[in-house]
């Protein structure tokens, strides 16, 4: 810390290490999948596993240990700067080295080699793949290292009339964390084995007792790996904008813009991920000579055969947030108030496998996003109105003290996976003995079928209703699909209000009796949880 009559600079620096072991918990026994949406189904979960009708399953050859660490390296400096009387400025940056999450046990984290892949490789030969113990010069972490992260960060607060009454804040600043922990890549290297099964095996029905005689060592395997191209690590920008300004009765108003975006999130999955999706178009009945798509293995339509969905971790997602936020505050004398409200909208990849083509068809309102927040808060001191001196002893000195909330409602469409869990069941395509999916309509399983829109789902509802189910519809049509986000429709809202009254009675110097009474959600207020939950059933489809 250095300090002078015009700057208070803080400088410093930062170590830590971080290590994570625990074994892994995939599916050494075996996990049967059912689903009364499966092509194959009885139309009834219960009779498919009596019948041993399957939709998927999946079984790995054993868990792996996970040990893994990483170390971060950081140096900051801050600048508090006087500029003026009135204008004071703040000014930094923060350099860090992030290593990446390294295998402990020496296999390290696998990566995929398009120019080493040949499709006459058996899938156990895991052509492409590498990994340090295999390939000496990958690293043990597969993650190529970036030497610096640079994060600078500034801000200003200027006294608007030179009284201290009104004043203007603002900044911005760019903050990079590491990724959190994840395991993709190291079950390859670990010799781990994981096969997932579709409805259809060799366009053969999936059944159960077909288990015991399937040849595994053919079959697709799911493996995954890390982007040995991609040097990110998650970051993000906040910037806000205040105005403060005192007011009557010792309390302080602002009004802000607060705003943050994040870039280069974690991604295990889905669109940028996946690098072996099944070309759109290419199981059509029209191009595999009428057969029904239901009945193809997508993993033959796949351009590295020998696997099924082949993830890289990779940073690509995004998000971001803005908000006009609003407080007023008390702090003196027998009352303490705080007051604030928010106006905002978080927005961000939904969901990266739900289309997994192309990542901005992914992208809207968050499930978490309240676009209105409401909160009070408040300490009263009802003081002392009783001078008997036995009587003010129960009556004097109480306080009251409570907080109230009200928030809207979350985005129903974020909740429930943006189809509602569309049971297609039963609907064909018309002049076809085909069941619609995705597969059929689309030609790909790699992009998610939604329902059809046919009108706002957040208009003519009726009491207690917040999705017009009028308003979806199921595609029957080749290449018909619904939006990969549905627009956001927003359910009950929140309100809470809780009350408290207490007393401290000193016994003496060193101990106080506190007598309190509590009262939780008071106004005995009803949360309204009635809302529609759609499927086939609700779409009217005939």
């Amino acid at each position: 810390l250095f300090r002078s009559a015009i700057h208070t600079v803080k400088f410093g620096v930062f170590w830590e290490w971080i290590r994570n072991s625990q074994p892994a918990n995939n599916n050494t026994n075996g996990n049967l999948n059912v689903n009364a949406g499966n092509s194959n189904t009885t139309g009834n979960e219960y009779a498919d596993l009596i019948t041993g009708t399957l939709n998927g399953y999946n079984e790995t050859s054993f868990n792996r240990i996970n040990d893994i660490a990483y170390s971060t390296y950081e140096g900051f400096v801050q600048d508090s700067w006087k500029a003026t009387r009135r204008l004071t400025l703040e000014l930094g940056i923060r350099l860090t080295h992030f290593t990446p999450w390294a295998d402990r046990t020496g296999a390290g984290y696998s990566i995929f080699d398009y120019s080493q892949y040949h499709s006459t490789c058996t899938p156990l030969q895991y052509c492409g793949f590498e990994w340090h113990k295999r390939v000496n010069s990958v690293p043990i972490g597969g993650f190529p290292t970036r030497a610096m992260f640079f994060q600078p960060r500034f801000g200003a607060a200027y006294d608007l009339f030179g009284k201290g009454n009104t004043v203007l804040r603002g900044g911005w600043g760019r903050y990079y964390y590491h990724s959190g922990q994840f395991t993709a890549g190291l079950d390859v290297a670990a010799g781990v084995q994981t096969v997932g099964l579709g409805n259809n095996v060799n366009n053969v029905p999936l059944m159960a007792n077909q288990l015991d005689t399937l040849n595994f060592s053919t079959q697709a395997l799911s493996p995954a790996a890390v982007d040995s191209k991609d040097n990110k690590q998650p970051y993000t920008d906040s910037f806000s904008f205040t105005v403060s300004q005192r007011l009557p009765w010792s309390s302080l108003l602002e009004a802000a813009y607060v705003g943050n975006r994040s870039k280069s999130l974690a991604n295990s999955s889905g669109a940028g991920s996946n690098i072996n999706l099944v070309p759109v178009g290419a199981m059509l009945a029209s191009k595999n000579g009428g057969v029904d798509p239901n009945g193809l293995t997508a993993n033959n339509f796949r351009p590295l055969l020998g696997f099924s969905d082949l993830f890289l971790a990779t940073n690509n997602t995004y998000a971001s947030y803005n908000a006009l936020q609003v407080t007023w505050v008390r702090t003196k004398g027998r009352y303490t108030i705080n007051m604030n409200y928010a106006f905002g909208k978080a927005m961000g990849i939904v969901n990266p496998a739900l289309d997994q083509y192309n990542l901005a068809n992914d992208y809207g309102v968050q499930s978490a996003n309240r676009t209105h927040i409401f909160n009070a808060a408040y300490s009263i001191e009802l003081g002392n109105p009783v001078r008997d001196k036995i009587a003010g002893g129960f009556i004097n000195g109480w306080q009251l003290s409570g907080i109230t909330q009200l928030e809207s409602g979350p985005n129903l469409t974020g909740i429930q996976g943006q189809n509602f869990g569309m049971n297609l069941n039963g609907y064909k395509m018309p002049g076809t003995t085909f069941n619609v999916s995705n597969v059929a309509l689309l030609g790909t399983p790699n992009i998610q079928l939604n329902p059809i829109l046919t009108c706002n789902p957040a208009s003519g509802l009726a009491a207690h209703q917040f999705i017009n189910p009028n308003c979806f519809a199921i595609p029957t049509a080749i290449g018909q699909n619904g939006p990969s986000v549905l627009p956001a429709v927003y359910g009950p809202a929140f309100f809470n209000s809780d009350l408290g009254l207490f007393k401290n009675f000193e016994i003496k110097e060193s101990k106080k009796l506190q007598i309190r009474f509590n009262g939780t959600n008071f106004l005995n207020h009803p949360l309204d949880r009635k809302s529609t939950r759609l499927n086939s059933s609700h779409l009217g489809i005939s």
